[in-house]
């Protein structure tokens, strides 16, 4: 149901107003043609479009600002061709509308070419899973091959991106999972400074930190009721399972180290030997970290699953102790509050998932905007890196709280995936480079 709008006259147009252009998205330079007025410079443009009066959105106006609108004359004005800027000036405006469109046409082909990555080296995980009892050898090769090429997205000097990707869906989630966690883990190592070679060794140690899983049947892994008490002590053999399985295969000493310990947590509350502290090596607290985190997004039980933004404050807020800090510092820090597949609300009020996170700039990722007037294949990226420091995040939304033609439009996965790839300095809009 449309909202209800009234007009009123440019000259009495107020900072907190709610706008609502009867323009097409190319004849003017705003982001969104509806948006909260929040500074001086959005209300010279409006008045450089000439328009005689706009439309506002009462219910999302700030109540100071609609005690400021004097009573409406009773006319219905139009936006005439006469009333508007010279030529000059329209076409400055399309130009920079011309300039956004083509930068969110290659956003677009970048978080598509970025999910065909995934799901490339998602087949590559599967293929690890499925031949390392027969060719340990060559299957210990491929999955280097697939940590080189992530690391080499933090190691060429470019921006780091972590993509939402919306292609995960399906049956596969123990390879997506892998995948998440190597990925999650090699970010951490990276923020952390940790070499080259402790970055892909961490990467390979968290690909392979659930192969124990394989030993365990099905009706255990993927059993979304509680289990029983001697379904639990079977499922907390897997970390010696994938010991024994990785000692076969010739792993190297840190990805045993993790599969023994990657269940143990720093306060000694874990399993199978209830570690602690020193007790735990660096591999092993960053990727605890990184599969915590994981799981927590991707429950077994999809109902359950929480929100990026829940599970971070999850682990932050209520199992602290069971983490390195340092770690789950550099984890928030890189993430941000929000991280990729948070639905939030922004500023000027408009509704979006976050789509990707540059690392180094958390807390001005990109994000999908719901908008009724655009066709959803057509949906506006919003990169917040760009636009003014007065659009922001203002809080995140849980799914449920959605109305459906939101939720259907934004499609919030219930299962969240990452994959990071590489923004090159110094251009706006960058498409991606490389293949797995």
């Amino acid at each position: 149901m449309a909202e209800m709008t009234k007009l009123v006259a440019i000259d009495q147009v107020k900072i907190g107003m709610f706008i609502k252009l009867d323009l097409s998205w190319f004849e003017h330079s705003f982001p969104m043609s509806s948006f909260k007025i929040t500074n001086e410079q959005q209300i010279q443009d409006l008045i450089a479009l000439k328009l005689k009066h706009v439309r506002y959105i009462p219910a999302k106006t700030d109540p100071a600002a609609l005690r400021l609108i004097e009573p409406a004359h009773n006319e219905t004005p139009k936006a005439l061709d006469s009333d508007r800027a010279p030529a000059n000036v329209f076409d400055s405006i399309i130009a920079a509308k011309k300039a956004r469109f083509e930068k969110l046409q290659l956003q677009r082909e970048e978080i598509a070419r970025c999910e065909a990555k995934f799901i490339k080296a998602s087949a590559v995980v599967k293929n690890i899973n499925k031949f390392i009892f027969s060719k340990p050898k060559e299957t210990l090769v491929e999955a280097g091959q697939l940590i080189d090429s992530i690391a080499d997205v933090f190691l060429t000097g470019n921006d780091a991106i972590m993509h939402l990707i919306q292609q995960s869906e399906g049956t596969e989630e123990l390879y997506f999972h892998a995948l998440n966690v190597s990925v999650l883990a090699m970010m951490l190592a990276h923020e952390m400074n940790c070499t080259e070679a402790q970055m892909k060794v961490i990467g390979m140690a968290a690909l392979f930190h659930d192969l124990g899983k394989t030993k365990i049947p099905d009706q255990v892994n993927k059993k979304i009721t509680p289990l029983t008490k001697p379904e639990q002590n079977l499922l907390e053999l897997h970390p010696v399972y994938g010991v024994e399985i990785g000692r076969v295969a010739g792993m190297d000493k840190v990805t045993l180290d993790v599969m023994a310990n990657h269940h143990e947590y720093m306060d000694g509350s874990g399993y199978p030997n209830r570690l602690k502290g020193d007790g735990l090596s660096l591999p092993t607290r960053i990727i605890t970290v990184a599969n915590v985190y994981d799981n927590l997004c991707n429950h077994i039980d999809f109902h359950q699953s929480m929100t990026p933004h829940e599970a971070l404050s999850i682990m932050y807020a209520h199992r602290k102790s069971q983490f390195d800090p340092a770690v789950m510092g550099v984890l928030i820090k890189s993430l941000g509050v929000y991280p990729p597949g948070t639905l939030v609300r922004l500023s000027n009020d408009a509704i979006g998932l976050v789509m990707n996170v540059n690392v180094g700039m958390p807390l001005r990722p990109r994000i999908l905007v719901y908008d009724d007037e655009i066709p959803k294949k057509e949906a506006i990226i919003l990169d917040l890196s760009a636009e003014s420091s007065e659009l922001a995040i203002t809080g995140s939304i849980r799914p449920g709280l959605l109305p459906k033609a939101i939720f259907d439009y934004l499609n919030p996965r219930k299962r969240v995936s990452f994959y990071m790839d590489s923004k090159i300095k110094n251009v706006s809009a960058a498409t991606l480079s490389g293949d797995v």
